[in-house]
């Protein structure tokens, strides 16, 4: 069995449903691509809101899984602050889960 991989997407409503798609798909390859079992995509749909990325952490750590996948560090956060005080937080609630950005691969 392939390891668990939880993807994390920010979906506002100036997002077309074919970017949403597209996003989608790009963390599904990625899992794919590198053997993983794409377990969940959690959709943050309110700007500003944190509800989605709360519950992919409790799955994260209910699953005992030590990936998630972005298409981008500012599906997070736009503020990088904030983006690394959440990083931290899933690895530490998580026990080590590591966040992989598709925008960091070369």
């Amino acid at each position: 069995m392939n390891p668990l991989i939880f993807g994390y997407l920010r979906v506002p409503d100036d997002m077309s449903d074919e970017e949403a798609k597209q996003k989608q798909v790009a963390l599904s390859t990625y899992a794919e691509k590198n053997g993983f079992h794409l377990a969940a995509v959690f959709y943050e749909y309110v700007p500003g809101a944190h509800a989605a990325f709360t519950e992919l952490v409790a799955a994260v750590r209910h699953a005992e899984a030590k990936h998630v996948v972005v298409p981008s560090y500012r599906e997070l956060a736009l503020n990088r602050s904030l983006q690394n005080a959440m990083l931290t937080h899933l690895f530490h609630t998580t026990g080590g889960a590591e966040v992989i950005s598709l925008d960091d691969r070369s």
